[in-house]
């Protein structure tokens, strides 16, 4: 290795692949272009005197040395980084931007609502809904494609920061005109109706079956939704029940004419994380969008919490 130390470039392009496992990923990362990121890892690789990877398939494999030296350099990078974000700032009165997120579905609706509404018109929010494949809503995250994640499941990479936003408690809703339910829901007829049941899992469970011991295997399942509105619509039209959680049912309750239940059977509340890029802890237009959502989310628990209070 020679006696002169990689510049701070070098290094910062060299955490990213790391962090990122692909040139092409990186590069999306650093805004730039693959072939900028190869001439970079190239050059490192000739200052230490080290090959830095493998190619595996379409990624990368770091070598030993690799590993050791991102250990080594991954907190100074973040440090630095983010000293030169707090450098930078944000006016909301004056910025134009818009913010792009991923969130569940149960608060897609309400989070654009309360932020269109208490935002000034420059700023807006572009929401998209979550992947079936998680490690696409990390990759996406880490590439700044989206700014931010909501999701149900806190992350577990040491890159990547989280806090809780709220709780939301699970309901089962039917139709104000559903034949056999009216005004109570008992747990013998809550496994003898009719289901419409989220056809998506997270860790190969269906939501659900996170937050109950019940065997949920029992019910009797008639329709199989990708979506939890498209469930919600099919319980308006049918004799048809479905669990989904508090938020969505009181967005959608009035509308759809439907019967909201405190589930006959014990239950977790499901909570919900805010989930960002470490390296952005400091960016003041990243700080200023976490504390919107966190403020928008303080007041839907309130409102929930509301609802629970006066439904127990």
């Amino acid at each position: 290795m020679q006696n002169d130390i990689p510049n701070f470039n070098l290094l910062a392009v060299f955490a990213a692949v790391i962090e990122q496992g692909s040139l092409s990923k990186a590069a999306e990362q650093l805004n730039t272009n693959q072939s900028t990121v190869s001439t970079a890892m190239a050059r490192l690789s000739k200052q230490l005197g080290q090959e830095l990877y493998l190619r595996k398939g379409r990624g990368i494999e770091p070598t030993s040395y690799a590993k050791n030296l991102y250990k080594q350099v991954q907190e100074p990078i973040s440090q630095l980084n983010q000293v030169f974000q707090s450098l930078g700032s944000f006016d909301p009165a004056t910025a134009k931007r818009q913010f792009v997120i991923t969130a569940p579905e149960h608060l897609q609706w309400v989070l654009m609502n309360r932020f269109a509404k208490t935002t000034p018109a420059d700023i807006t929010l572009e929401v998209f809904d979550q992947p079936s494949d998680e490690s696409k809503m990390y990759d996406d995250l880490m590439s700044q494609k989206v700014d931010l994640l909501i999701d149900i499941l806190p992350p577990k990479q040491a890159s990547i920061r989280s806090t809780k936003l709220l709780e939301n408690s699970f309901v089962v809703v039917c139709s104000q005109d559903h034949p056999r339910i009216q005004g109570t829901l008992t747990a013998e007829l809550f496994m003898q109706e009719k289901h419409a049941l989220l056809e998506r899992k997270r860790n190969s469970l269906y939501s659900l079956t996170h937050y109950t011991s019940i065997d949920l295997s029992k019910r009797n399942v008639a329709y199989h939704g990708r979506t939890l509105f498209s469930n919600l619509m099919l319980c308006s039209q049918t004799d048809c029940l479905s669990v989904v959680p508090l938020s969505l049912a009181l967005q959608f309750k009035d509308r759809l004419q439907l019967q909201v239940f405190t589930p006959p059977f014990e239950h977790t509340a499901m909570s919900t994380y805010l989930i960002w890029p470490k390296r952005l802890d400091n960016d003041p237009a990243h700080i200023w969008l976490r504390d919107t959502i966190f403020s928008i989310s303080k007041k839907i628990q309130v409102y929930l919490d509301r609802y629970n209070l006066e439904h127990d």
